[in-house]
């Protein structure tokens, strides 16, 4: 089974129930990122490791959306929280993303109609709103093989992408580019994203209580079973970030501007 993970840069998303609405309070002032710094130099790279905490995940019963959505609510204040310290740190506003939970094997939204699989975490920039739209075959427990956390996650990074001006530098810079080049910076972006996702998770992975002898070995299992696909990075890159990440719990892991062209391809 293919994994799937999407920003929907125009476009707004679907009304669909919302849980746990992002406030419109930022930490600090100073200025968002832009230019080459945003890609290769952002603050955020320097901010250090994720502040320890602990993350209490509510217990998902396999059919019910209603434990989805509170799961979605504890679960993205986590990674706020998160997040939030190390916006703070790098001297950027952070303000919350708005949460929503969509269910159903096809869900119509206003960028178009979805099939989310089994999980599949979406962020829409336009409405700033990171959806979790699973069916009734991805409501099943998360202790041994939590997907809804990874698609959460991943979904939530794209947000902080937007926030620290990575999101806004590659669409910028796209327009300048040929295609290659364009799909090689969608690459790098993608590649920093399922980073963000993975020093998240490492972070906070003695707190969940998951079967703690697979570590990431969860993650790669995963992502082997994925194919490459262009704009994204290889299977072998994706799992090399997403490892690189789990292992540091910091976003300073995962500057993939500058790193080598074959760890990024």
């Amino acid at each position: 089974m293919r994994i799937i993970f999407a920003t929907l840069t125009a476009g707004a998303l679907m009304s669909m129930p919302l849980i746990g609405a992002g406030t419109a309070s930022a930490e600090s002032t100073g200025p968002v990122p832009t230019g080459n710094a945003a890609l290769t130099g952002n603050p955020v790279y320097k901010s250090g490791t994720f502040p320890a905490q602990t993350c209490e995940e509510p217990t998902i019963r396999g059919g019910d959306i209603d434990s989805v959505r509170l799961y979605a609510e504890a679960m993205s204040a986590c990674l706020g929280k998160a997040w939030k310290a190390q916006l703070k740190k790098s001297g950027i506003p952070f303000t919350e993303p708005e949460i929503a939970v969509a269910y159903g094997n096809r869900v119509k939204t206003a960028c178009g109609a979805y099939r989310p699989g089994d999980t599949f975490g979406l962020y829409c920039q336009k409405n700033k709103t990171v959806y979790l739209m699973v069916n009734e075959y991805g409501i099943s427990n998360e202790r041994n093989s939590p997907q809804m956390l990874e698609s959460l996650s991943i979904a939530y990074g794209y947000h902080v992408q937007r926030l620290i001006g990575v999101l806004g530098q590659e669409a910028r810079t796209a327009k300048k580019l040929s295609k290659a080049k364009a799909l090689s910076l969608s690459s790098k972006v993608s590649l920093q994203n399922i980073c963000f996702a993975g020093a998240f998770v490492g972070s906070v992975w003695d707190s969940l209580g998951h079967t703690q002898k697979y570590g990431s070995d969860f993650f790669v299992n995963r992502h082997s079973m994925g194919s490459d696909t262009k704009g994204e990075g290889t299977t072998k890159n994706r799992i090399y970030w997403l490892k690189r990440g789990f292992d540091a719990q910091s976003p300073g892991a995962c500057n993939t501007f500058t790193a080598p062209a074959s760890r990024v391809a």
